[in-house]
């Protein structure tokens, strides 16, 4: 079976939506991907046996009509024109959507006849409202946070299958659109194909952090992501830990801010900000931290999410500090993972890190508890099942069609 995949940003990387392509290669299925040139990579490309496809468009211009794509009619004609030009060139059976902008697409292709999949990588709309420029004066009056939860409704409306990353999501979808559209979810687990072999020793990172207690961060920075409460909390337990380091591993809009709160706290000596770093060298910061922590701000994108760290982490064997949001929390409690504290509460955030210093037998267990569920429950190749299902009965329906 033939599927194109509509992603709007360029690949690679995106462990997901790599990890979704070659899972139906391996089930004997050709993947295509339609995605962004930022630079002088090839126009056509043979990647990990997915042939990708590749447009020119601005870099700065395609990150900031995301959240403006209802009010740029000329971004939807540039990725009409893209589709229906790749669909003419070839036959495929199905188009993959990754996440909601794309959707806009879902009508124009069911008269192509071809079946259509949205995948819901975020809560979109939510993850919109959430924006900074969204929540000033003149965002306020220019912009309507409710236009993305109608388009979201209306868009999905045309899907035949719909696909997102956590059980709370599939339920507020529920509640959007049709009782009979089937929504699966598959989230974004580890990978023992994908991200285990991609991974290279680094030894400089050993030497630099030996018989430290690290605690760790890696990921965006920004405010939902709440690292600002993670240095409020690790300053105040510090003196309690010779060894305690706190590494930050990411970067973002507010990295200046963190920085500056880290000289206020007069803890820049045992604070490093490690910058973004290439994917390869993930494995090497996390299996040098003593505990990983998601402290994001409790909302209601982030009480849907799936963050792909925190299955690494747990494969890692690393006990794991989340904020309760929902779907975190969820996961933490049924594996025995880690510890859990209320989003905001700086004061048990530093309780949860004290804890784990204090009781390092416990810490063992909880980083072999969630190892085991990796291995047993949240690898990819248990959770692709249901993507696996989809385009199995696609193409099942289309051979009884021509029978």
């Amino acid at each position: 079976m033939k599927i194109l995949m509509l992603l709007d940003r360029v690949f690679p990387p995106d462990i997901r939506v790599q990890n979704e392509a070659l899972s139906l290669i391996k089930e004997g299925h050709e993947v295509h991907i339609l995605s962004y040139n930022f630079s002088n990579k090839p126009k056509s490309e043979l990647y990990k046996g997915i042939t990708i496809h590749r447009f020119r468009i601005s870099e700065q211009i395609a990150k900031k009509s995301l959240g403006l794509i209802h009010l740029i009619p000329v971004f939807k004609l540039i990725w009409q024109y893209e589709v229906i030009s790749i669909l003419k060139k070839h036959k495929f059976e199905a188009v993959h959507i990754h996440d909601l902008p794309l959707c806009f697409l879902t009508k124009k292709l069911k008269s192509k006849e071809v079946k259509v999949v949205a995948d819901m990588h975020e809560n979109y709309p939510y993850l919109v409202a959430e924006q900074k420029y969204m929540n000033t004066k003149i965002g306020r009056v220019i912009f309507s946070k409710q236009i993305w939860f109608k388009k979201e409704q209306i868009w999905l409306e045309f899907a035949d299958e719909i696909v997102c990353v956590a059980e709370e999501m599939k339920k507020r979808l529920q509640n959007v659109i049709s009782k009979d559209k089937n929504i699966l979810v598959v989230p974004n687990t580890y990978s023992f194909h994908s991200f285990g072999q991609e991974q290279v020793e680094n030894r400089e990172l050993k030497e630099r952090f030996k018989e430290k207690f690290i605690i760790s961060y890696l990921g965006g920075f920004d405010e939902q992501r709440g690292i600002n409460n993670l240095i409020k909390a690790f300053a105040l337990m510090r003196e309690q830990i010779p060894t305690a380091m706190l590494l930050l591993v990411g970067d973002g809009s507010i990295k200046g801010d963190l920085q500056e709160l880290v000289r206020e706290l007069k803890i820049e000596a045992i604070t490093t900000f490690e910058g973004w770093q290439p994917s390869k060298y993930v494995d090497a910061y996390i299996n040098i931290s003593s505990v990983c922590i998601i402290p994001h701000i409790r909302s209601e994108q982030t009480d849907n999410s799936s963050p792909n760290k925190l299955f690494q982490y747990m494969y890692a064997s690393k006990p794991v500090v989340v904020s309760n949001c929902i779907s975190l929390e969820r996961i933490i409690m049924e594996s025995g993972c880690g510890l859990v504290y209320e989003d905001k509460n700086v004061n048990e955030l530093a309780d949860k890190l004290l804890y784990l210093y204090q009781n390092q037998r416990d810490a063992e267990l909880m980083g072999q508890k969630g190892h085991d569920a990796v291995i047993k429950k949240y690898n990819w190749d248990v959770t692709v099942f249901p993507l696996l299902r989809i385009y199995m009965d696609i193409q099942n329906e289309s051979l009884y069609k021509y029978q």
